[in-house]
C-alpha cells in the first residue's frame, strides 16, 4: 500500500507593493479642492436643515393648533400670525411652503455641487480614484459634521432661547435688549467666520488623507 504523498508547499512570493507619495501639484490641488468642497457642501447641508427644521416646526404647529381651535369652534387657521408678519395674506399660505421646499431643494443642489466641485478639481490634476477620493472623505466630513453639531447645539441654543425669549416676552425692545442682540449677532458673525475656517482645514486635512491613502501603486 502506496503512502499519500503530501503536496509541494505553495510559498507567497515576498513582494512589497510601493505606493509613491503624492506630488506636490496633487497635494496642493486636493487641499484646496478639500477646503472648497467641504466648506460649499456644509453650506447647503445648512440650508437643508434649516428650511427642513421650519418646514416640520410650522407642519406640527399647524396640525396641533388646527385640532385645537377646531375642537373649540374657531375656524382660524393656526399659521395666519406668522403669514402676517411676514406679510402674506392666508390665501397666501401656499407661497410660504413653496418657499420652504425651493429652500430645500436649492440646499440640496448646493450640497451636490460641493462635491461635485471637488471632484471635477481633483480629476483635472489627475489625482487617482477621484469618486472614491470625494465620497470616502464626503463621508468622513458628514460624520464629523454631526458630532460637531451634537456636541454644540446644546450649548449654543439656549444663548438665542434666553436672549430672544426676553425680548419677545417684554413685548418691546430697550437699549439693554438691543445690545444683547447686537451682541449675540456679532458673536453668530465671528461663529460662523470661525466655523468657515475650520470646515475648510477639516476638508483639506481629510481630503489629503483619502488621496493619500487611495493612491495607486507603482
Amino acid at each position: 500500500m502506496s503512502q499519500l504523498t503530501q503536496p509541494p508547499g505553495f510559498s507567497y512570493p515576498n513582494e512589497r507593493v510601493v505606493r509613491p507619495p503624492l506630488t506636490r501639484a496633487h497635494r496642493n490641488r486636493v487641499w484646496v479642492a478639500g477646503a472648497v468642497s467641504n466648506t460649499v457642501l456644509t453650506a447647503g447641508l445648512t440650508i437643508v436643515t434649516l428650511a427642513g427644521i421650519l418646514f416640520l416646526i410650522v407642519a406640527i404647529m399647524s396640525l396641533v393648533q388646527g385640532i385645537v381651535r377646531q375642537s373649540d369652534g374657531y375656524q382660524v387657521r393656526p399659521v395666519d400670525s406668522i403669514l402676517e408678519a411676514v406679510g402674506l395674506s392666508p390665501q397666501h399660505a401656499w407661497v410660504a411652503w413653496l418657499v420652504l421646499v425651493v429652500a430645500m431643494l436649492l440646499g440640496a443642489a448646493v450640497s451636490w455641487a460641493g462635491i461635485w466641485i471637488g471632484k471635477a478639481m481633483i480629476t483635472s490634476a489627475g489625482v487617482a480614484r477621484p469618486w472614491a477620493v470625494t465620497w470616502s472623505a464626503t463621508g468622513i466630513l458628514v460624520g464629523i459634521g454631526l458630532i460637531a453639531s451634537t456636541v454644540m447645539s446644546p450649548l449654543i441654543a439656549p444663548l438665542f432661547t434666553i436672549v430672544f425669549g426676553a425680548v419677545l416676552g417684554s413685548g418691546s425692545v430697550s437699549g439693554e435688549d438691543a445690545s444683547a442682540i447686537a451682541v449675540t449677532f456679532a458673536a453668530s458673525i465671528a461663529g460662523t467666520i470661525f466655523s468657515l475656517l475650520v470646515y475648510a482645514i477639516a476638508g483639506s486635512l481629510v481630503w489629503w488623507w483619502m488621496a493619500h491613502a487611495l493612491r495607486r501603486a507603482e
